[in-house]
């Protein structure tokens, strides 16, 4: 083990620390590449595990073509490994390293292609989404695959809470890849025909909560699913946006049926309860707002009482 020279290409600290720092201690790194719009937080994540800046290039928004595949030729990578990269990569790059790239993709595939699965994943209420691992081609996510491994989504984990276990997990799948690679006994498996579903990111509309529409559950989810990348699950009150960050179900004694989004109860201990269809109730507990992150009794101190409404 440890001839193979691989080379990481990331944009995400949580989802690719832990593997880089696997292949640092099992002398596979030969060099980690980052897109310029977000290498402050990943210069200094890459740094805590000892990746020192001359191992790291920046790839300069414009031209990050170019650069990568200079950096390719310059590094002679055998295969290079891409978590979380936000741009398609040319099949001219894909073949300049003998083995391929490969793509680790935290989603089912291919229901889940394109951006951003994992909050699709938690916001579609998924039990499981998963690491897919796919030697990449020039379509998106469309190559095939050459490991996977089902991992659960918690009840009531955040976006962030998720990226950071799974991040975590996917080293031990990745120990038993390189294994596979260095004995040369991976194989790849097409890809069955499905439209993938996500392609996007959400969009701003996505974001938001619909009272009238979505079951106390599915809020609760699209809350855990913004929390934190998106800022929260987005909600209007008094005409002012407000940021949900946290949720919790309640139950509460009948009270006559009220219309989905109203402030059913309001109180210094419990803060704010909302009713949501069917007769069902989320508590409040964080929200983030012009003023800052507030807690429900903090919105409730604030004035805010029964019968108002979130839009």
């Amino acid at each position: 083990m440890g001839s193979m020279k691989i080379a990481v290409v990331c944009n995400s600290d949580t989802l690719a620390i832990p593997s880089i720092r696997l292949l640092k201690e099992q002398h596979f790194l030969v060099g980690v590449g980052i897109p310029e719009m977000n290498s402050a937080v990943l210069l200094n994540s890459l740094q805590t595990i000892g990746i020192m800046p001359d191992s790291i290039t920046i790839f300069p928004t414009v031209s990050w073509r170019e650069s990568m595949e200079n950096w390719l030729h310059q590094l002679n990578a055998d295969a290079v490994f891409v978590i979380a990269f936000p741009w398609k990569i040319p099949a001219s790059i894909l073949s300049i390293p003998s083995k391929g790239f490969f793509n680790f993709h935290f989603g089912v595939l291919p229901k889940y292609k394109g951006a951003d699965p994992i909050f699709w994943q938690i916001r579609n209420m998924e039990s499981h989404g998963g690491l897919f691992i796919h030697k990449m081609n020039a379509e998106i996510d469309g190559g095939p695959i050459v490991w996977q491994k089902e991992m659960a989504i918690i009840p009531g984990e955040t976006y962030t809470m998720h990226c950071t276990r799974i991040g975590y997990e996917a080293v031990e799948e990745l120990k038993l890849l390189l294994d596979h690679m260095d004995r040369d006994v991976l194989r790849g498996k097409i890809q069955t025909a499905h439209e993938g579903l996500y392609y996007k990111k959400p969009d701003t509309g996505q974001l938001k909560i619909d009272w009238v529409k979505q079951s106390a559950r599915e809020i609760e989810y699209l809350v855990n699913a913004c929390n934190q990348k998106y800022g929260g699950a987005s909600t209007f009150l008094r005409n002012r946006e407000m940021r949900i960050l946290e949720v919790s179900p309640v139950d509460m004694p009948p009270i006559p049926e009220q219309l989905p989004g109203t402030v059913v109860h309001a109180d210094a201990l419990y803060g704010l309860v909302i009713a949501c269809k069917g007769q069902e109730f989320l508590k409040i507990n964080v929200v983030h707002m012009q003023e800052g992150y507030l807690s429900g009794a903090k919105l409730f101190s604030m004035g805010i009482g029964i019968g108002e409404q979130l839009i």
